[in-house]
């Protein structure tokens, strides 16, 4: 067989990993009714993630804080895998876990205009995360870095990186010595987290992913 070289091995690798990831969350437990959506993306998608974390900076301190880590991310040859779906229940079960009494109610509901999303049902939000999670699992057993991120969902939907979906949420991957998923708090000074949270969080009139329009 020809020698392939490190790198070479590593973006291969990486690339049969997420395709392994998409494969379990794909079959994670689902309510029933799976209308999960998934798309991957790679170094040069998370420079467009960056810009557009950039462009919402001053109402949001956390995609402030993720839009400065991502150009990092991508420099390491960092992939996500994102999974998203609809917001509207498909179930009828009327449970009233979403704040309507009733699921058409829900689904009636007109979106609220805001980073995240919603009106939106419980049981929606379940399967997606419950098949991230599946997917964080099989990347920890492959020895890849890895973290489930709101932001790279949030930023990844709003760049049309995933379609057909209401919100979106992204489990990054990294096979690089060092995890850079948990350190981010370099990307902030100790003086700009101390005023951040001085300013964000006694109120909670915005929260920390940012204004509710």
């Amino acid at each position: 067989m020809a020698i392939i070289g490190k790198e070479e091995l590593l973006a291969g690798g990486m690339d049969r990993a997420v395709e392994l990831m998409a494969i379990a969350a794909n079959t994670a437990l689902k309510f029933g009714h799976p209308k999960i959506r998934m798309s991957a993306i790679g170094p040069e998608e998370f420079i467009e993630l960056s810009g557009y974390c950039e462009g919402v900076a001053e109402v949001s301190p956390l995609f402030n804080r993720d839009g400065r880590s991502f150009p990092d991310l991508a420099e390491n040859d960092t992939r996500a895998l994102l999974i998203g779906a609809k917001r509207k229940s498909v179930y009828n079960y009327d449970c009233g876990a979403c704040g309507y009494a009733t699921c058409e109610e829900l689904n009636k509901a007109e979106d609220v205009e805001s980073f995240m999303y919603g009106p939106c049902c419980h049981f929606v939000v379940y399967d997606v995360h419950m098949a991230a999670n599946a997917a964080a699992a099989v990347a920890h057993y492959m020895g890849l870095h890895c973290r489930v991120f709101i932001t790279i969902g949030v930023s990844a939907h709003a760049c049309e990186f995933i379609e057909d979906v209401d919100f979106a949420v992204g489990v990054g991957v990294s096979y690089q010595a060092k995890n850079p998923f948990f350190d981010r708090h370099k990307y902030w000074t100790k003086e700009e987290w101390a005023e951040i949270f001085a300013r964000e969080f006694p109120s909670f009139t915005r929260g920390f992913m940012g204004a509710v329009e």
